[in-house]
């Protein structure tokens, strides 16, 4: 007892003999110096980091629970000299006095500060790529640079994005959902360049301020924003080749004001691409008689022009207050004239198949949206959020085929369009009741109705008729997505920081009317979607954080809409109805130190979505590509960045993503259940040379994994950029060489694991145009106008809308 009773005074002896720190920073004249840095530092030979803190807006600072000792106090602001001196702390509540900033040595007309970022960064929901840090950006489109994110797989064929192994995550453009589907955001992003383009962030794990949507996490590609006073903007084209010509222009105008900003937008891409798709196996097509053993080949031959205008205005009518609005348009086409034939061989016959496919299909965008943002108090802020999206597609088809010995004449079209609402009002608050406590919360309600109309037809004499039932449909849905949120931020010391909330989503699916009476659909879900997120500094280098996720994945509005189209004479594709939605529930641990990046995730996902799975249909013997849930999913990942410079002129970062996964599928007529180790190694090597020269080697390793009842080989690319900037801020010059070994060749098994309805064996190669030839560009971009810097809104509306059209 008594050695209890000592052990317990010291302790209170111990806690009672910490002490604060406080203090007051002015200049000469004794006008206050708000927001500097004040850092307690060990008099040791490591100056390990003690506490930290900033002063208040009357330059005053508090740094609590310090030991008794001597430190070393360090102060550091912009545009003063930094004050370091030697302190020696009693036991007990200590007064540093008034401390005099001296500003710094040399007064410059104009101060330009160049902050040099790492490539890859650790945020609280994942990573941040700073894209404008490579060479390769300049000239690329915002897909390109996405495929060499790290953790990102692009599907060639289906261009569905996977995060990190996980197929459902969401895009998002500048905090907004692109609510399309997987090939419409792919048409969109390939269209946009990257010029635009300021950071991409990967966050596998968002906190409950953004949509739950995403199973995978979201992807969100934040632009430029350009807040330099006076009149600016920046040029940029690019012009190469591969198999087929490629052009991109791009031009960005500013003006801002003390009451008005103003900015205007121009973007121009065209790409002609090629593709070869190969396929040989055994299938059982009982519409053309049964076991087959087939071959087939087809050859795509497009041509893809994207223009995208935008326009916005910020007005400023009080210190307190700005109002805005927005509005971007644009509208792409995509001419398609692929040439596919093939032999297929039956038991006692041989049947042949050649056909010439032509389409052109036109798709229209717009986005007009409104925004006003509130200081109610230095403490509290009011956002509200006004958007409209409007989606409009017509993608009609025609095929010249000799092969009638099917559903199918010789010649046959393929009708399908689309049209796509959504409304959205966005509510958010924020409340600093102290330096250490916050709340985030907000309300948000999206309303989506949505039509689409499909059909294959024949060419019968003069007249085109219906192929046959489960060709053809045309289906009106509504979807209401209500939602609420509450974060609350807690920082009970300069280290560590508690952030925990929950969001609330209710979802109604209806669907008006359909050809078809299985897809009639009247389906609600009311869930919660906790989150929790941990940080703490270990010391001046080290963090280490700990979080806990819930998201759901609704099905896209392409893989519910019960749309057909041509994919060859024994198989269509088309949506699924019926899907249901994914819940995910994630748990993650991050480590830091300094800019090397470690985490590891564990996620959980109850009925994932898989696309385009072969399953029988309404038409007996024909193929239906569609999406199909299977029963669950679980994925173990580690990943790591380490960023490496052995000499000033050299740069290398390298980012390794690898783990474990498991997935149970009961919709085959056998029950199929996989584990399977995957990973994927980006890495980026930098050089800057004399004379304002610069290369960059980058590229990535994807290794073989697994899909439903299918395997993908593994596959290696490697790119090339070059860069000259010009004397006199006249700009820079990039020359870029994608898949320099044309590596970039997708081969797939598919019925490998288990028995499908249709016997399937077949093997897969899809060879994108670089395969054939490295695509090379050429680009020019230049700034120009006023470099004075101006406070604007950094706008960030409303933080979900635009994936799942």
């Amino acid at each position: 007892m008594k050695r209890l009773l000592m052990a317990l005074c010291a302790l209170l002896l111990g806690t009672a003999v910490q002490s604060q720190v406080s203090g007051k920073l002015v200049i000469a004249d004794s006008s206050p110096v708000a927001y500097a840095t004040i850092s307690l530092l060990k008099r040791s030979s490591d100056s390990t980091l003690v506490r930290s803190a900033a002063s208040d807006a009357k330059g005053s600072f508090r740094l609590s629970a310090v030991l008794p000792g001597t430190y070393i106090i360090k102060v550091s602001c912009v545009g003063y000299s930094n004050y370091v001196s030697s302190l020696t702390i009693p036991g007990s509540a200590f007064d540093a006095g008034t401390i005099l900033l001296k500003t710094a040595g040399k007064q410059l007309s104009e101060v330009v500060i160049r902050a040099h970022k790492p490539l890859v960064e650790q945020g609280a929901g994942g990573l941040v790529v700073n894209v404008q840090n490579s060479i390769l950006t300049k000239g690329s489109s915002v897909l390109e640079v996405l495929s060499r994110s790290p953790g990102v797989i692009i599907d060639q064929q289906t261009s569905a994005i996977s995060l990190n192994g996980k197929s459902g995550v969401m895009v998002m453009l500048d905090g907004k959902l692109l609510r399309l589907s997987a090939n419409q955001v792919a048409t969109m992003l390939n269209g946009m360049t990257a010029d635009d383009i300021n950071k991409i962030e990967l966050l596998a794990t968002p906190p409950a301020k953004y949509d739950a949507d995403g199973n995978a996490g979201l992807i969100n590609i934040v632009t430029k924003k350009n807040k330099r006073a006076g009149t600016s903007g920046s040029v940029t084209a690019s012009a190469g080749y591969g198999k087929g010509d490629k052009s991109s222009a791009d031009i960005d105008l500013y003006n801002n004001s003390s009451k008005v900003s103003l900015h205007a937008s121009y973007s121009y891409n065209r790409d002609h691409s090629y593709a070869l798709l190969l396929a040989q196996g055994i299938s059982n097509t009982p519409i053309i008689g049964g076991l087959t053993n087939f071959h087939y080949n087809g050859q795509g031959n497009t041509v893809s022009v994207y223009q995208g205008l935008g326009a916005g205005l910020d007005y400023h009518p009080g210190a307190k207050t700005v109002i805005g609005g927005a509005v971007y348009y644009s509208i792409s086409s995509n001419q398609n004239n692929s040439h596919n034939f093939g032999n297929y061989a039956l038991a006692d016959t041989n049947l042949v198949f050649d056909s010439q496919l032509v389409g052109n299909s036109h798709t229209h965008y717009i986005h007009p949206s409104l925004y006003l943002d509130q200081s109610i108090s230095p403490a509290q802020k009011l956002n509200i959020n006004l958007d409209y999206f409007d989606h409009h597609s017509n993608g009609p088809t025609q095929v010249q085929s000799n092969f009638s010995d099917s559903l199918f004449a010789s010649r046959q079209r393929n009708l399908a369009n689309a049209n796509i609402n959504v409304f959205v009002a966005q509510l958010d608050y924020s409340n600093s009741f102290n330096k250490r406590l916050q709340l985030e919360t907000g309300l948000k309600s999206t309303y989506t109705p949505s039509k689409s109309a499909s059909a294959l037809e024949n060419l019968v004499g003069d007249h085109w008729v219906p192929v046959s039932a489960g060709t053809s449909n045309n289906l009106a849905t509504r979807e209401l997505i209500a939602a609420g949120y509450a974060v609350l931020n807690w920082k009970p010391d300069s280290l560590t920081s508690l952030s925990a909330g929950a969001r609330y989503e209710y979802s109604r699916n209806t669907t008006d009317h359909s050809l078809n009476a299985q897809y009639a659909i009247d389906r609600t879900l009311g869930k919660l979607f906790p989150d929790v997120f941990f940080s703490r500094k270990l010391n001046a280098t080290d963090e280490v954080q700990l979080s806990y996720t819930q998201r759901i994945s609704r099905p896209s509005f392409a893989e519910l809409a019960s749309y057909v189209s041509y994919n060859s004479p024994t198989s269509v594709f088309t949506g699924n109805p019926a899907l249901k939605p994914t819940i995910t529930h994630n748990l993650k641990l991050a480590y830091n130190r300094q800019d090397y990046l470690f985490s590891i995730l564990y996620s959980h996902d109850t009925d994932p979505i898989l696309g385009v799975q072969g399953v029988p249909g309404p038409t007996k013997g024909l193929v239906y590509l569609m999406p199909e849930n299977a029963d669950w999913q679980n994925n173990l990942t580690a990943q790591a960045t380490i960023p490496v410079k052995p000499t000033a002129w050299w740069e290398m970062n390298y980012n390794f993503i690898g783990g474990w996964h498991q997935y149970r599928i009961s919709y085959f007529p056998q029950l199929l259940e996989k584990s399977y180790f995957s990973y994927s190694l980006n890495f980026t090597e930098s050089f800057k040379l004399p004379r304002k020269y610069a290369i960059e080697l980058s590229g990535y390793y994807n290794s073989s994994s697994y899909n439903s009842n299918s395997r993908s080989n593994g596959n290696a690319i490697v790119n090339l950029g070059f860069k000259k900037e010009l004397n006199n801020n006249k700009g820079s010059f990039q020359l870029s060489i994608a898949d320099i070994f044309a590596g970039s060749s997708y081969r797939g098994h598919s019925g490998i694991l288990v028995t499908d309805a249709f016997d399937t064996d077949v093997q897969i190669s899809y060879r994108p145009e670089s395969y054939f030839r490295p695509i090379i560009k050429l680009s020019y971009s230049r700034s120009f106008g006023s470099t004075s810097k101006k406070a604007t809104r950094d706008t960030n509306g409303t933080k979900a809308e635009q994936q799942r059209l």
